[in-house]
């Protein structure tokens, strides 16, 4: 990615900093664009057509856009194909003598996290995941909810097994996405897809959000919301007993 050479796309560039594992769409007036690496990306996933901006400067910088009006369909059809998106819109009216409008992402969509009917499949269940696992190797939690039926639950693995046993959980849930803390490998090995996409996409999140006392806290305000609503939350491992540490730490 060359250096930005306008106004405009020092924003793009310091907006894209913040977010570098979605596609970035930015709105310009009637239209999301999405530019580099990004465009590329759309493009051939959208079946758009691919152009690019500064070309007459020698740099062309690869470009693709979809009307905002129209922009739910593509997004859909990003994150069924396992994509991240955040939505970038301008914050106020472009107007004589202003050149630059300020922008923010207004809306990260993950395949996780997607709950809008048009983006998930009524046939199919749509399961986040998080995966809490001890610096030794195991125990190893396993938390789960469908986005699409608001089913929760938890379990722990433990002993020589533990990743094996983590990764047959996983292959019969397939999750779009799995939640991991930052500094954290899933599973040791050399490939780049997590499980070999078993965990759909994958979101590392700050290591103390995976801690006990933090889930903990959560779980008793959930449970006790819960419990006022007349349901419940469901625990469950592959031996009969309590939900322990990890399974906590993942919830």
């Amino acid at each position: 990615m060359g250096e930005p050479t306008t106004p405009l796309m020092q924003q793009y560039h310091a907006i894209k900093a913040r977010y570098p594992q979605a596609l970035l769409m930015f709105r310009l007036g009637d239209f999301y664009e999405l530019f580099y690496e990004d465009a590329i990306i759309a493009a051939r996933e959208l079946q758009i057509t691919l152009t690019s901006r500064n070309r007459e400067k020698g740099q062309p910088i690869p470009m693709c856009g979809v009307p905002y009006h129209a922009a739910e369909g593509y997004i859909a059809r990003l994150i069924r194909a396992g994509f991240k998106i955040a939505i970038c819109d301008q914050m106020e009216q472009p107007g004589p003598g202003k050149k630059l409008v300020r922008r923010e992402v207004v809306r990260v969509i993950t395949p996780g996290t997607a709950t809008d009917v048009a983006l998930l499949d009524a046939r199919e269940n749509s399961f986040l995941a998080s995966v809490a696992k001890h610096a030794s190797g195991s125990p190893i939690g396993l938390a789960f909810v469908d986005l699409s039926t608001g089913e929760f639950q938890a379990t722990e693995f433990s002993g020589v097994r533990a990743d094996d046993a983590l990764r047959d959980e996983l292959q019969l849930l397939r999750p779009r996405e799995t939640l991991l803390p930052r500094p954290q490998q899933l599973v040791e090995t050399a490939k780049i897809s997590l499980l070999e996409g078993v965990g759909g996409v994958e979101s590392r999140l700050e290591d103390w959000i995976f801690q006990r006392d933090y889930a903990r806290g959560i779980d008793r305000s959930l449970s006790t919301r819960k419990r006022r609503e007349g349901g419940s939350f469901r625990g469950r491992r592959r031996k009969r007993g309590c939900l322990r540490r990890r399974g906590i730490a993942a919830s």
